[in-house]
């Protein structure tokens, strides 16, 4: 009997949850705990006047806000496209939301590097095809670089969150205004824009957030002497050994983010409440040639501008440098070098060993608060603590559990990284358990299971899919992530992605862009195994 009713009684996420909520407040509470060393004010105060404090929030907030104008720009029309047209390589087109979780921000800088740069791709064409001197592009070590990197790094994600809105816009209101002889531009401002903008305004917000928190990109592109908070920080704490001001950064960085996170959250709050009322609109085929060509001058844009510099980084694993001057070959010489590479072997290890760590504690976590918010009616337990996580970087997580542990370690590496794709996880597992029918669980209660038993007899099973699709998500962030390692890097613990950093930095290209595709290659399959197991590719 007794032992029935501790069955009865056991909550699994009365264990599951605080211990979740401990991998993030306990690091922060220790990233923020240096600032009251010798007097918090004192020490903000030290801080804000440091020119470069506020040089850095400048420079963050104008690059993530300007990058998050370009994504917008380069992913509505995409968007129209995936929601309302049907046309050959739309599925292709649809493939591209994967690649701001799939492929890591190092991959695309080098891709930038090879493709844009002075010696790249592109100038080279431009170059020799206009019979030139110097090479015309030249942007890339500049703020209009960083942007630009960020801008097409992200606007997949602008272009996935906006077409499943678009193609929920209520189309019988669009109908009803023709009928009333209202143009196409009139319906479009007035009934189609207006039902999309909370998918636009969360799209533009989840894009500011990833491009403020930006740290690899920025500090590849950003120039001697500019950097992010994110990027100052990791300067004061590594560098500099100032522990105040590192914490000083991570305060102000993690109340703006915070900020930003409600505007979002706000916006998201109207766009699901579209969702639920909406109603599926199938896409047409073109309506006139004019539309047609503008589609294919997109999908150029899109393959010369976006897949070029991903491209350049296959060829360039390809290319082989003989000992003649200007001369090269083809081959797989740069991935023998790298298999053949001391530490390969450990650092491939290390990878599968952190990325199911970390999967592990993200996707049960996510199932566990997704079975939790169909029982509540909160608000805050319900909108806000789901997307708190969202609020805060990992370079700050890094540098919290580094102060609050003493040192570097693996297991801060995993919950970092666990906590950093926690909201993703959840968004992928709670559609599922959000819409399975309660019927089979009160069934199974009325026959006399437990609360614990019906999760695990029916929600549970019910569930695998979208916790396959969660751990999968999970697992591919966690291969590509690089941020915590860097910032709080482990004596001896290296994983792919921090090889592939040491090779670029040590301008060995060839065998970085080996690494950059063996890592693009894991993630990206593992990625679109999910999308398959989801029914989406």
């Amino acid at each position: 009997m007794t032992s029935k009713r501790v069955r009865q009684t056991f909550r699994p996420g009365a264990v599951l949850l605080p211990a979740f909520a401990a991998l993030l407040l306990v690091p922060l509470f220790a990233a923020f705990a240096p600032l009251f060393d010798g007097g918090a004010l004192s020490n903000l105060a030290r801080a804000f006047s440091e020119p470069r404090f506020a040089r850095s929030f400048s420079y963050g907030l104008s690059q993530a806000f300007v990058s998050a104008l370009l994504a917008a720009l380069v992913g509505l029309p995409g968007a129209f496209l995936l929601a309302r047209r049907r046309f050959p390589g739309k599925r292709i087109l649809s493939a591209l939301s994967a690649v701001p979780f799939c492929v890591p921000p190092l991959i695309i800088a080098i891709g930038f590097v090879l493709y844009y740069g002075r010696e790249g791709i592109l100038n080279r064409a431009l170059m020799s095809l206009f019979k030139l001197d110097e090479p015309p592009v030249r942007f890339l070590y500049s703020f209009v670089g960083v942007v630009m990197a960020h801008g097409f790094y992200n606007f997949p994600v602008v272009m996935s969150l906006v077409g499943g809105a678009w193609a929920s816009s209520p189309k019988r209101h669009e109908d009803a205004a023709r009928l009333l002889g209202a143009s196409e531009s009139r319906v479009f401002m007035t009934v189609t824009l207006p039902s999309i903008m909370p998918a636009i305004g969360a799209a533009l917000s989840l894009v500011f957030l990833m491009c403020f928190y930006s740290f690899i990109i920025v500090l590849l592109f950003g120039g001697p002497g500019v950097g992010t908070p994110e990027v100052e920080l990791y300067r004061a704490a590594r560098f500099e050994f100032d522990r105040p001001l590192a914490s000083a950064f991570a305060l102000v960085e993690t109340l703006v983010a915070m900020l930003a996170l409600a505007v979002y959250g706000a916006f998201e709050k109207h766009a699901g409440v579209n969702r639920r009322d909406a109603e599926r609109v199938a896409p047409g085929p073109f309506s006139s040639y004019l539309g047609a060509g503008a589609a294919l001058l997109y999908g150029a844009f899109i393959v010369v501008c976006f897949m070029g510099p991903l491209a350049s980084i296959l060829v360039e694993s390809l290319t082989l440098r003989t000992a003649a001057r200007g001369s090269s070959a083809l081959g797989l010489g740069n991935y023998a070098s790298l298999f053949a590479r001391k530490g390969f072997a450990a650092a491939a290890f290390n990878t599968m060993v952190l990325g199911l760590s970390s999967a592990t504690i993200a996707a049960a976590t996510g199932f566990v608060f997704s079975v939790g918010l169909k029982r509540t009616r909160s608000t805050l337990a319900s909108k806000v603590l789901p997307l708190l996580p969202l609020g805060v970087s990992s370079v700050v997580l890094a540098y919290g559990w580094n102060a609050a542990l003493g040192r570097p370690s693996v297991f801060a590496l995993a919950a970092v990284q666990a906590v950093t794709a926690y909201p993703f996880v959840l968004r992928a597992i709670q559609s599922s358990v959000g819409l399975s029918d309660e019927r089979y669980v009160e069934a199974a209660r009325m026959l006399g299971s437990s609360r614990l038993g019906s999760t695990l007899r029916v929600r549970l099973p019910m569930a695998v899919p979208a916790l396959a699709s969660g751990f999968a998500l999970a697992f591919a962030m966690s291969a590509g992530d690089a941020n915590a390692i860097i910032a709080a890097p482990v004596g001896g613990f290296e994983t792919i992605a921090l090889m592939l950093y040491r090779l670029a930095g040590a301008y060995r290209l060839n065998e970085a862009c080996a690494a950059a595709v063996v890592l693009a290659v894991v993630t990206g399959f593992i990625f679109f195994m999910k999308d398959v197991r989801d029914g989406i590719a």
